[in-house]
């Protein structure tokens, strides 16, 4: 794969450069401890030795709340709405990018999501080798601790002030070449981009998974009747954080409005999540998953089974994210996983 090396100092010349053509957006520190992508301005300081950003970057692709048709009820017209901006993400940690590049399977597959993909498309990634990992992360030991597509480049920080930058795309490499040439990656670079990938997974496998990911789904498909489900749901608050905060979750509403005058109207789509209550609401009042501890273990089933089914991927990818976001502390992917994996194993 074609590199090069980029010293620090070149960064601001290229940042400026690539802020031109594209809404830049970097991991930045927030005042309360936590980190979050925000939009890059000459003098920001890109935190470079993040742990896991905030919120997921699903929200650039699938905004939380987001139109998608207006229309006129006097003349009966209707226009679609594809708002599709220039972004560029610069520093997105491989999890990230495997959740990115798995939503990119879903939402073409069955009927393509036009919405989704007009701003996909607008959309670069710059990926980054995470040099310091979130407490509540298992993401090395679900196979996301390094992926080889889905970026434009991928950049590893091999020294106080130098990267050795990977191009995954054509587009990727003409960014980077925009304030002028660089030197190719040497044998050296490439070695030491190697050994600080490998660094990242090691601390990403501080915490883990106690079998192969792989087996996931057929643990998953032995613990329907397990009492762990009702063990845990009895703390659930339904409030949905951990489906709002997961990078791959991607189920919504779809809802009009009309203004006041009964004129003109919108059709927009918001994000919605399967621990809700009103999820499986349908007509007649009936619900379909009328219990916590069912939809609670609907979650799972669509983590480590049903989204494996379809692509042959786990639908977590072991950010941890949600974890931090649960009020009630029932939300552990790795936990979940390795007691039913536990629970499985005895009754083989």
């Amino acid at each position: 794969m074609t590199a090069y090396t980029v010293q620090m100092e070149q960064l601001p010349g290229l940042l400026a450069a690539w802020s031109e053509q594209c809404q830049v957006h970097v991991p930045v520190s927030l005042e309360n401890g936590f980190y979050d992508f925000g939009p890059w301005r000459p003098g920001t300081e890109i935190a470079f030795e993040y742990d896991v950003a905030y919120n997921p970057l699903k929200r650039f692709f699938m905004p939380p709340r987001e139109d998608m048709v207006v229309f006129d009820l006097e003349t009966y017209a209707a226009k679609p709405v594809f708002a599709a901006p220039n972004i560029l993400l610069f520093g997105v940690h491989p999890y990230d990018v495997k959740a990115v590049t798995q939503l990119d399977q879903l939402m073409e597959s069955g009927s393509v999501d036009q919405n989704y993909f007009s701003r996909r498309d607008a959309t670069v990634i710059f990926a980054l080798t995470p040099m310091a990992v979130s407490e509540t992360a298992f993401w090395a030991s679900v196979g996301a601790d390094k992926v080889d597509q889905g970026f434009d480049l991928y950049w590893t920080k091999i020294g106080p002030g130098t990267f050795h930058v990977e191009i995954g795309s054509g587009k990727g490499e003409e960014l980077l070449l925009a304030a002028g040439p660089l030197s190719p990656a040497t044998a050296g670079s490439r070695e030491a981009a190697r050994k600080a990938q490998v660094r990242a997974r090691n601390l990403g496998l501080r915490r883990k998974l106690d079998f192969d990911w792989h087996e996931t789904p057929h643990v998953m498909g032995r613990s329907w009747n397990s009492s762990l489900w009702h063990r845990k749901a009895e703390k659930c608050l339904g409030c949905g954080s951990c489906n709002i905060v997961c990078p791959t979750c991607y189920c919504f509403d779809i809802r009009e409005e009309v203004d006041e005058k009964l004129k003109t109207g919108h059709r927009f789509r918001e994000w919605d999540g399967c621990m809700l209550n009103g999820f499986a609401l349908v007509a007649g009042n009936h619900n379909f998953r009328p219990q916590a501890s069912e939809r609670y273990r609907h979650r799972y089933m669509r983590k480590g089974k049903y989204i494996f089914d379809k692509i042959g991927e786990l639908g977590c990818v072991g950010c941890g994210r949600c974890v931090r976001a649960c009020t009630s502390k029932i939300a552990d992917p790795c936990e979940i996983f390795n007691t039913l994996w536990e629970e499985s194993r005895h009754e083989i």
